[in-house]
């Protein structure tokens, strides 16, 4: 009996022996001057996909007694069409139980792009058993919980740092160009700063790609300033009292002013509507609702070059000439929707 025992352990240990990551991963995805792996998987992501609920985790090894998983673990996971060998992500839809908006519209804005998923980790499926799969939790992120869903695991592409920092200047000129907004951050942190995971909803459709470096900045009108900014803003403005008439100054005088550039990020991945990025310096403090948009565009704005624009051709030469004419610039403050 003592001898039976001792050979069905063995055989557990090799069945549920921890493998190391598949060939190549950590390092496709984790260059040695890029992004930490741990950043690159455990960044989270936004997408207005709905991800399929069919596959879950049951439990573990050693349920009933913990009901949070941490990694290492052996654990049972329900669904359909898994397969033995096969290594899958482990995410969870999450929400910021705060309501309160950091800046206008930023939880309306947040929820048009799509919804919020934590990344868990990893799991390699080992058996699959009258429908149950037994899978080893090989890389983890967080502790995993009974329901958690089990999706088909994605490669993402690996990301540099650049080796030269160019110089962030403290202002940017207010003119036209391509930008979107943090909306949201890992861990629903208010006050961002350097290394911290942002989600924005400058995506692809806006020419975002991994890789790519965004500015950040924030302008002087109302609906630029976040929370905090404008409760400053209505305040009562102090004047010295031994002032002798001076000039009389708009309340929006300072919506023209050029925009306070606070960082910079640098995106890791990407969707249609949204990008997932990591804080790679930060001027100043950033808060969700902060403006972003591409370095390039922004190098373009600093040295004063306006994108590109016509004077409206007349009706009889549209109609003579089909194509000529360019259309209206849009305004400044005007954003482009996904």
């Amino acid at each position: 009996m003592k001898r039976l025992l001792i050979a069905i352990s063995l055989l557990t240990a090799t069945l549920f022996a921890q493998p190391a990551p598949a060939p190549g991963l950590s390092v496709a995805a984790s260059p040695a001057n890029g992004p930490s792996y741990s950043q690159m998987y455990c960044s989270g992501f936004i997408t207005s996909e709905k991800l399929p609920r069919t596959n879950f985790v049951l439990g573990s090894k050693e349920s009933p007694h913990e009901d949070r998983f941490p990694g290492r673990s052996q654990l049972f996971l329900g669904g359909p069409a898994l397969k033995r060998g096969e290594t899958y992500s482990i995410v969870r839809q999450v929400e910021d139980p705060n309501r309160e908006d950091s800046s206008p519209e930023q939880r309306r804005k947040l929820a048009r792009i799509g919804a919020l998923y934590q990344e868990i980790g990893w799991v390699t499926v080992r058996a699959v058993e009258n429908g149950v799969a037994v899978a080893s939790f090989d890389f983890a992120c967080d502790t995993a919980t009974r329901g958690d869903l089990i999706i088909a695991f994605r490669e993402k592409p690996p990301v540099a740092f650049r080796r030269v920092d160019a110089p962030i200047n403290s202002f940017l000129p207010n003119l036209q160009a391509v930008r979107g907004h943090i909306l949201g951050s890992r861990d629903f942190v208010g006050l961002l700063g350097t290394g911290q995971i942002v989600y924005t909803d400058f995506g692809s459709a806006k020419g975002a790609k991994p890789g790519d470096y965004l500015l950040v900045f924030r302008g002087y009108s109302e609906g630029d300033l976040n929370k905090i900014d404008r409760a400053s803003e209505r305040l009562p403005k102090g004047q010295e009292d031994t002032a002798v008439r001076p000039a009389k100054v708009r309340p929006d005088a300072e919506a023209a002013a050029p925009h306070r550039v606070l960082g910079e990020l640098l995106v890791l991945d990407v969707t249609s509507a949204s990008s997932t990025a990591v804080i790679t310096r930060a001027i100043s403090e950033m808060e969700l609702g902060d403006a972003v948009q591409s370095e390039e565009a922004s190098a373009a704005t600093a040295t004063g070059a306006a994108p590109e624009t016509c004077r409206p051709a007349s009706r009889l030469r549209r109609m003579l000439f089909p194509g000529h004419g360019c259309q209206s610039p849009k305004p400044a403050h005007a954003e482009d929707k996904p």
